[in-house]
Order: C-alpha cells, then structure tokens, then sequence
C-alpha cells in the first residue's frame, strides 16, 4: 500500500512539473511574439522613412529639371521606381491587424492614428486620400468599441475566475471532504450507500494534487483567453472538469458550476479593418 502511494505521489509530481513547464513555455511563447512585433514595428518605421524620402527627392529633382513634357515623363519614371504606398498601407495595416490579434488594442490605435495623420506625405489621389481618411475613422470608431466591449467581459471573467482559484486554493489546504453521507434510518437505505463506502481511500489522498493541477491549468486557460486563443481556453476548462470528475464530491459538483459559468461566455470577434477592404 505504502509502496503504491510512494509511486502516485512521484508521478503527481511529476505531473505538476510538466505543467509548470507548460507555464513556462507559454510565458516564452508571448515573449516571441512581443519581440516579433517589435521587428514588424521597425521593419515598417524604416519602409516609411524610405518612402518619404524618396518623395522628398522627387520633389527636389522636379525643381531643378526644365518645365515640358521630357520633364513630366522623368518625373514618373522617378515615382515609378520609388516605393507603392498603396503597398506600404498594407504593411501597415498588416501590423494592425496583428496587433488586434494579439489583443494590444491601445497600440493598434496609436498606429492607426499615426497612419492617418501621415496620409498627406504619400503620393494618393485626393480622392482617395479623402476616402481614406473617412474610413481610417469608422475603424478606430470599431476598434474602440470593441475595446470597451472587451474590456467589460475580460472584467466579468477575471473576477469569476479569481473567485474560483481562490475557492480551488482553500479546497487545497482542507484536503479532507466538508461532510459525509447522511446516515438513513431504514436499514435498506444504509445498504445502499456501503458500495461508496468500500472506494479506496487513494483517491481521497489524491484530492488536494488533483485540485492542484486543476489550479494550474486554470492559470493557463487564463492566459490563454488574455493572448485571445479561444479554444485553448475552451480546452483548458474541459480537462479542469475531468479533473474535478475524479473526486465526486459536493465541492467539487460546485466548482464544476463555477466553470461551466466562465466557458460558456460567448467571445466578441476580433474586428475586421474597412481600410483594408478599401485597398483591396
């Protein structure tokens, strides 16, 4: 008996160190992606300064050629093999996009402020440009509610899953259950319940590491839901319920309802960018 508890509070342990590796893999994961916008926010910062260079340069070498049609026909050759900024809208509202997708929302406003405000240095069609403009507008509009939309539910949940982790930290350090079945008068009654009676008091030691690595596994479906991978969340609360299966008791049927409350959420879209659908 010694022996087979030896060996399941190993393996327990074992199991709580791959899960806290987990953590730290997702903690490295994010930390990538940081580093990748960073070189996405340069690699875009220098195609700008490129661009208004070279428009700068064009305008230089249009006051110091002759007026007449050789002239014209030099000037958009020069433009011509300059940097598109229809192209380099794009790149900018690629890392826009990016930015909303990774939940940097504050970020991918500034940014899209900051494209609107340099609209005037690219060389557009006015009209264009004016159309630009309106609809650079309607998406921050978008993205701010979105942002308020998602900041509400981010809120509810957090405070629903803070709830719950503490409720899961004081079922760990009151390992023993809270109440036993209630003895029956009637003798046929008693029989009834001698079956839980005879279930192996293993799986009532395993109970505070089970409760353990459900709390670990909620602190990684937290941080999914804040990196917006949903169905990693989703995934995450299902295993914590299998969890939480495996030792049928009153507190546990009520913490399953506590997570069954914060899965069952609906997750606002991420919006999509009227600027780009303009661009084609």
């Amino acid at each position: 008996m010694k022996k087979i508890l030896i060996l399941l509070l190993i393996l327990s342990l074992l199991w709580i160190i791959k899960l806290s590796y987990d953590v730290f893999n997702v903690s490295a994961q994010q930390t990538e992606l940081i580093s990748s916008l960073h070189r996405m926010e340069q690699n875009n910062a220098n195609l700008n300064d490129q661009l208004v260079a070279l428009q700068r340069q064009v305008k230089l070498e249009a006051g110091t050629v002759a007026q007449g049609t050789q002239t014209e026909h030099d000037l958009k050759t020069i433009e011509a093999a300059s940097l598109d900024p229809v192209v380099v809208i794009k790149q900018q509202l690629d890392l826009i996009e990016f930015m909303l997708k990774q939940q940097k929302l504050d970020e991918a406003l500034d940014k899209l402020m900051h494209l609107d405000r340099n609209l005037e240095q690219y060389a557009l069609a006015p009209s264009l440009k004016q159309s630009l403009h309106q609809v650079i507008a309607k998406d921050q509009q978008v993205i701010q509610q979105f942002a308020s939309a998602r900041v509400a539910q981010q809120t509810k949940v957090d405070g629903l899953i803070h709830q719950l982790d503490q409720a899961l930290t004081q079922e760990i350090n009151t390992p023993k259950l809270s109440s036993s079945p209630p003895q029956s008068k009637h003798f046929w009654q008693r029989w009834l319940v001698i079956e839980p009676a005879k279930q192996p008091a293993i799986a009532l030691m395993q109970r505070p590491l089970i409760l353990k690595e459900a709390q670990l596994r909620l602190l990684l479906a937290h941080q999914a839901l804040q990196q917006g991978q949903y169905l990693e969340y989703q995934e995450s609360l299902t295993e914590i319920i299998q969890l939480l299966n495996q030792i049928p008791d009153e507190k546990s049927r009520q913490l399953i309802q506590n997570i069954q409350k914060i899965k069952g959420f609906t997750i606002i879209p991420t919006p999509i960018l009227n600027t780009r659908a303009l661009l084609g």
